[in-house]
């Protein structure tokens, strides 16, 4: 065995020593440009140099301020270990230092790389992925990055953007963890979209050393080969557990994939009225133990309770001084002992008369903020689950501020402008439907079947959904219902469950008539005079141009409407999104309308309903409306969504129409119309919280068009507007309780910090290229830029002035790709696909790992000529600290300590951000300085007209000054500790971290405060006891604030001298 020493320093010569087998040794040959150190054999000093070249066992080294080279044999040299430089000092007090030009070019990179830093809190993920950054999206992230325990239910709206939020999570988990396994469960036609996101937004290939799967809704006996993962994404989670069993497939799979991995994130726009089962299935999946199917009962008793809080709740508004101490004693009953609900209760109170009115001297406004503290209070205590995120649409679309943070996130709206009305040919369908209808009904009244009427009129909404356009589809919907044929059913797009609504009830003479009827006619129509009809209808539409949008529903409509279209375009672009076409040709077609120059026209299924990306639209028709209400409101929520930089009409809304085939009231696709306008009204405004109560009345509202035809549609818009005012209402009511409250904490700030930086993005661009450049001290790694303002960085033909085996260390891995991009934010957005240069990114994170390990610039001597100076020159010591928070304490009390400290230091990094300062000291000074012009002078960039590097031979100029190398080192090692003394007297360190304590402390007494409360409340909540151990860490955390880590980044020793003077040393 053999002994391999490591080398930190001429001060520390053996850092670590490791023992290896002889055999895995074997003779280094050092390359150029590698920084090495050696004894002068005749004076003994150390000396520091470059290797230029070899005649083994000699090295040829360059030495600074010399013009020629020294000679050293092999077995005297030293190379530093590739770990970052434990301390600059002793580099400086070594002989180490070289030419200020290093320094002022590596230090405003990393300033740079720390600004970064402290504007993300240290999660890369949200600076180097290609998203907007928008304030109820970074706080989402934020708070699941920032908790040692993450398993969250992200429940935003509908269009707010929760793929973005998980798409930070993953990014960030790959960042901590490059060869992490992340695992994403989605609907089948929503992986593609999955992966484009992943790949063009959040940059998954930068991690080629990670597995990440997306795998689907449908294909639950595969996901056991998923259980090693460390992060779970499940999308659109509610459709895997409404009406689902717990011992039963797919839910059985799920469950048994989201308690295998340690962080979890269910993305789900259940409404918050859902059925009690619907979130007791997602909240079992988040933590198995607290939420356990065994303790149903209880969790619906609880369930119930919270409504009656909700009630309550709602009912504390500012306006009505007269009811708030009723309403208060009503919520005092439903909660435990409290004392901060009374604290708060008090503060309401007291500004109220004995009769009830407001004080004199109170302003309404006064009055109005406790009451929300209060309804913040209730909310952030008693919500459900803690580790559940539920963000709604009128809080981000219209913030209550003015600020910067508080820009809208605003979607693109809706609005109905036409209906294309179709010839009289389509009556035929019209009248088969009408007559399917009433002889159906007249034979459940015959037969006094009425009971049976909500399953007849299940199939009544089916076939509805089927008409408009040629029959083909409603023909085989009602053969599959006649004659059961499965390639029918195919054809028509039948679901599952549609398949089985029309299967259900047992047939009726009427309907084989009708189907044989409809045969008959379709058997004598003139071939596709139909199709032409409807192309002929929609011309005058497309005529008006744009990027268009025509859905047509399931079934063969949408493919037979493409391939005639594309026959008779000339000039527009006429694409598919079908199942005939496929899930890789329609994605390829959705990228070819979105870009495509003049009119695109992107002709769609119902495969392209969900979750899929439209919003480049500027106008849509509907070719068949959905028998579903849930369904139209999906499918408009392709277009209303947040408008990217790709959008055609930004904040315009698009255009709908509907194809009717007729306009006359007593048609019943015009009647289901003018509900799903008037009644619903879908096609004014977003109805996705609303879906469960739609879910609810549906049966009946199709059930009044099978008994009456359209005029039972046209009555029940009155019941269908007041169930849903009421449903309405309770959501509000329960959103009080379950909503994020959007209040102005570290989080709001670091959003402003996020966009603050973003406006500064040419100074992170000056740091890279000064850094990188060939000269002025740059590392000299090559860019060039390419059109659309890219920038391309050549790893591969640069040879920078870094030892090249710590360069491959670095770069090894990085594929070109990763060093292509922009610093602009706002032309990345512009073009996705397009990289970041900020951290996280691998190239900028390369940059500043070798930063850390290569000496260059973090030590520095020279002297600087100051023509007023008279005597001998006067030494100054300069240091450049890294001040941060210091988690360590607080997860010494944790398990998975490392996986706990990021969060903990994210934490940190949100009360007290890390910042660098510099101190100056005068030699033989125990006071840093502070004098206003001797900082500015000192301060000033390194300039070959005025500075001496002192280094090489030059060394001795400084050493002389102080008497000899060990004076030199006891000099620079007491002013160093001056500086570290003085950093809280002479910046601002001291103010910073006391403010950061107190606002720690504010929020951790308001948190102690929820988890004492949340504790009490076993009635309203089951809660164990981590929120009270989380309390406790964050107690830990808070109180080493005022004892923040502070580095060294950088020391320098600048000699004042006047022009006699530094002739003498020249």
């Amino acid at each position: 065995m053999l002994r391999v020493d490591f080398f930190e320093s001429v001060a520390e010569e053996v850092v670590h020593s490791q023992r290896v087998p002889a055999r895995s040794c074997w003779r280094a040959k050092l390359e150029a440009e590698t920084r090495v150190y050696w004894r002068e054999p005749s004076t003994g000093d150390w000396l520091a140099g470059r290797v230029t070249g070899e005649h083994l066992p000699e090295y040829f080294i360059q030495v600074p301020n010399k013009k020629w080279n020294e000679r050293a044999n092999e077995c005297d040299l030293r190379v530093r270990w590739d770990r970052p430089v434990h301390d600059p000092l002793q580099v400086l007090t070594s002989g180490g230092g070289e030419s200020g030009f290093f320094r002022d070019a590596r230090l405003p990179f990393l300033r740079d790389l720390v600004a970064q830093r402290a504007a993300c809190a240290n999660m890369a993920a949200l600076l180097s992925s290609a998203a907007e950054v928008f304030p109820h999206q970074i706080r989402a992230a934020m708070t699941v990055l920032a908790d040692p325990v993450q398993r969250y239910l992200i429940a935003d709206e509908v269009g707010l953007g929760k793929t973005i939020e998980a798409g930070f999570v993953i990014r960030q988990t790959l960042l901590d963890d490059p060869q992490a396994r992340i695992t994403v469960v989605a609907p089948e036609p929503l992986r593609r979209q999955w992966d484009k996101e992943l790949r063009n937004k959040f940059f998954v290939d930068d991690f080629p050393s990670a597995r990440i799967v997306i795998t689907s809704h449908e294909t639950p006996e595969k996901w056991s080969a998923y259980h090693d993962s460390a992060l779970v994404v499940v999308d659109e989670a509610h459709a895997l557990v409404q009406n689902a069993d717990e011992g039963l497939s797919p839910y059985r799979e799920l469950a048994a994939l989201a308690h295998s991995a340690p962080k979890l994130l269910l993305l789900s726009a259940t409404p918050v009225t859902s059925h009690y089962t619907t979130h007791l299935g997602l909240l079992h999946l988040l933590d198995r133990d607290l939420y356990s199917w065994d303790d149903r009962e209880a969790f619906e008793h609880r369930y119930a309770l919270r409504a009656e809080l909700a009630d309550s709740v709602y009912a504390l508004d500012a306006t009505f001084t007269f009811l708030l101490r009723s309403t208060l004693d009503d919520i005092r009953r439903i909660l435990p002992d409290d004392p901060r609900f009374e604290h708060l209760a008090d503060r309401i109170v007291a500004c109220l008369t004995e009769d009830d009115d407001l004080r004199d001297e109170v302003e309404p406004d006064e009055l109005s903020l406790r009451v929300e503290e209060l309804r913040g209070h209730i909310s952030e205590t008693y919500r459900l689950h803690r580790r559940v995120i539920r963000h709604r649409r009128d809080q981000v679309e219209r913030p209550e501020d003015d600020s910067e943070e508080g820009e809208p996130y605003a979607v693109r709206g809706r609005k109905l402008s036409d209906v294309i009305t179709l010839q009289s040919t389509f009556d035929a369908v019209e009248t088969a439907l009408t007559e399917w209808r009433i002889g159906v009904s007249s034979s459940l009244l015959d037969a006094g079947l009425e009971a049976q009427t909500t399953a007849y009129a299940r199939i009544l909404g089916v076939l509805m959904s089927r008409t408009g356009g040629p029959f083909d589809d409603f023909v085989d919907a009602l053969r599959w219902r006649v004659r059961g044929d499965g390639e029918a059913a195919q054809r028509a797009g039948l679901s599952a469950q549609e398949q089985a609504m029309l299967a259900a009830p047992p047939l009726i003479p009427a309907e084989v008539e009708a189907l044989d009827e409809l045969e008959r006619h379709l058997d004598e129509a003139e071939g596709n005079q139909p199709l032409k009809a409807t192309v002929n209808a929609l011309v005058p539409t497309l005529n008006r141009g744009g990027r268009i949008v025509v859905f047509c529903g399931a079934g063969v409509l949408a493919h037979q409407l493409a391939a005639h279209l594309r026959r008779l375009s000339r000039t527009a672009c006429v694409v598919e999104h079908t199942a005939q076409a496929g899930a890789a040709a329609s994605e390829d077609a959705v990228t070819k309308w979105r870009t495509a120059p003049g009119t695109s026209v992107l002709v769609a299924d119902h495969t392209a309903e969900d979750g899929l990306n439209l919003q480049a639209a500027s106008a849509v028709v509907h070719m068949r409306l959905p028998w579903n209400p849930n369904q139209l409101e999906q499918r408009i929520g392709r277009v209303d969504r947040y408008p990217s930089g790709e959008s055609v009409s930004q904040l315009d809304k698009a255009s709908q129409y509907v194809l009717s085939a007729s306009t006359e009231d007593e048609a019943l696709g015009t009647a289901w119309l003018n509900l799903l306008r008037d009644g619903y009204e879908v096609f004014s405004r977003s109805v996705s919280t609303l879906q469960d109560a739609i879910a609810e009345g549906r049966d009946a509202v199709w059930s009044d068009a099978l008994r009456d035809g359209p005029s039972g549609l046209a009555s029940a818009q009155q019941r269908v507007q007041d169930q849903l005012r009421e449903a309405r209402q309770q959501i509000e009511k329960m959103d009080m309780l379950e909503a994020i409250y959007l209040d102005v904490d570290d989080r709001g700030s670091m959003v402003k910090n996020l966009r603050g930086l973003e406006l500064e993005w040419k100074e992170i661009q000056r740091g890279v290229f000064r850094y990188t450049s060939a000269g002025s001290g740059g590392i000299n790694i090559r860019h060039y830029e390419r059109t659309a303002g890219k920038t391309v960085f050549d790893l591969v033909g640069s040879r920078p002035q870094v030892p090249p085996r710590l360069y491959v260390a670095q770069t090894a891995a990085l594929e070109p790709a990763m060093a292509q991009g922009t610093f602009n934010r706002s032309r990345a957005l512009r073009d996705p696909g397009t990289r970041l240069f900020r951290i996280g990114n691998p190239f900028i994170d390369a940059l500043a790992a070798l930063s850390d390990i290569d000496e260059r610039g973090q030590a520095t001597a020279y002297q600087r000529v100051d023509p007023s100076h008279m005597g001998d020159p006067e030494p100054y010591f300069g240091f450049d600290f890294l001040v941060e928070a210091d988690a360590s304490v607080a997860a010494e009390a944790m398990a998975n300590r490392k996986e706990v400290k990021r969060a903990l230091q994210r934490q940190a990094d949100l009360l007290l951000p890390p910042f660098t300062r510099r101190v100056w000291v005068r030699a033989g000074s125990t006071e840093a300085l502070t004098l206003a012009s001797a900082l500015e002078w000192l301060n000033e960039s390194y300039d070959n007209r005025e500075c001496q590097n002192l280094s090489g031979q030059r060394i001795r100029v400084l050493i002389d000054v102080f008497g000899g190398w060990s004076e030199f080192r006891h000099a620079a090692e007491t002013a160093e500790k001056v500086a570290r003394d003085e950093l809280f007297r002479v910046t601002d360190l001291k103010a910073l971290c006391a403010e950061a304590q107190e606002r720690g402390r504010r929020r951790l007494a308001v948190t102690r405060a929820q988890a004492e409360a949340r504790r009490a409340a076993g009635r309203l909540l089951r809660e164990d006891e981590s929120q009270l151990a989380d309390v406790k860490t964050a107690g830990l955390l808070i109180d080493g604030l005022m004892q923040p880590s502070v580095r060294l980044m950088a020391a320098t020793c600048v000699l004042r001298a006047g022009r006699k003077g530094a002739q003498a040393s020249a």
